[in-house]
């Protein structure tokens, strides 16, 4: 059975180089060993530098949002994934390569994410909400919770406040680790969505199965699928704003889900209408433009304290935000 984040311990090694007494009669001895020291430094911190200069960009944050018969004022926290950051780690950087299969690769750029997110978040108020939207589409797989213990660890975030998007093909895995990593992850707190939902070929079977087997919190709804397809022939007049034949069968989507006793959140939800339709069909949440727009490290840690009644102040924080 696959470990839980708090099961498995990371070791961490620090490498101590031991000295020897200097061998009698070379006086230079001592400055031969400061020099390759020295040099030994230098190497060190070039390879750090590169390697900072490799790192993700600075993370945009979109805040998620409680909806409600009283309004949607409410914060719960905040969502990230790649699509934030393709500008600056385009998908044509996935790319074949000798020694790093394109697998490999997703899960490098999954834990990089999930690092940064993490240590972000380490500082937010109790309370509230991480969400990080995967694109390895074979996770989570046997490994999976040993690389988010090590985030964990590291970044002193709890798993308890953690919410994770997982792709469908992931998730469809019938293999028993997968079982167990999930339920390993629920166990403790964090809440698992099914991503995608409506963009490709789904499954209702799977999510009965996932549902019924307790393996599963809910769906991402992205509301953009209601905007009118080009293909869709009209007569005259100007194109609605919303597809109606696409409302009716997603409202309908939807009332299945729902009918598992899973949530649904909706994500780009960037216009009024959209808001609409996500509030009339029973969303738990929702993320998007007409709420608000991506937001910096600073920005989000600043409306999470406003929200707690914390009050307002200004600080310089050392990030690499604005360079």
């Amino acid at each position: 059975m696959a470990a839980t984040p708090q099961d498995l311990y990371v070791g961490q090694t620090d490498r101590v180089d031991g000295l020897s007494e200097p061998p009698e009669g070379k006086p230079d001895y001592a400055a031969s060993m400061a020099e390759s020291s020295a040099g030994m430094f230098a190497t060190t911190l070039r390879s750090r530098r590169a390697r900072q200069k490799s790192a993700l960009p600075p993370l945009r944050w979109l805040p998620r949002f409680v909806l409600g018969r009283s309004g949607t004022d409410k914060v719960l926290g905040a969502q990230v994934d790649m699509s934030q950051l393709w500008l600056s780690v385009p998908r044509r950087t996935l790319r074949k390569s000798r020694r790093k299969s394109l697998g490999q690769q997703q899960r490098e750029f999954d834990s990089d994410l999930l690092g940064n997110a993490c240590s972000q978040a380490a500082t937010w108020p109790d309370g509230m909400r991480l969400m990080v939207s995967l694109e390895d589409d074979q996770a989570p797989d046997g490994d999976f919770n040993g690389r988010l213990n090590a985030v964990l660890q590291s970044s002193d975030f709890p798993v308890s406040r953690l919410d994770l998007v997982f792709q469908e093909s992931g998730l469809a895995q019938e293999d028993k680790e997968t079982c167990y990593t999930l339920s390993a992850l629920r166990d403790q707190g964090c809440q698992i969505f099914l991503g995608g939902f409506g963009s490709a070929p789904s499954s209702l079977s799977l999510l009965r199965e996932r549902a019924v087997g307790g393996l599963l919190d809910g769906v991402q709804f992205d509301a953009s699928l209601l905007a009118p397809s080009d293909m869709t022939w009209r007569q005259s007049g100007q194109a609605p704003l919303l597809d109606e034949s696409a409302m009716l069968f997603y409202r309908a989507a939807l009332e299945a889900v729902k009918a598992l006793g899973l949530k649904v959140r909706g994500v780009g939800v960037d216009f009024p209408d959209l808001l609409a339709f996500v509030q009339k069909v029973g969303c738990v949440e929702a993320s998007g433009a007409v709420l608000a727009a991506p937001e910096t490290t600073a920005q989000i840690s600043e409306r999470f304290e406003e929200n707690a009644g914390r009050p307002r102040r200004r600080r310089m924080a050392r990030t690499a935000e604005g360079l």
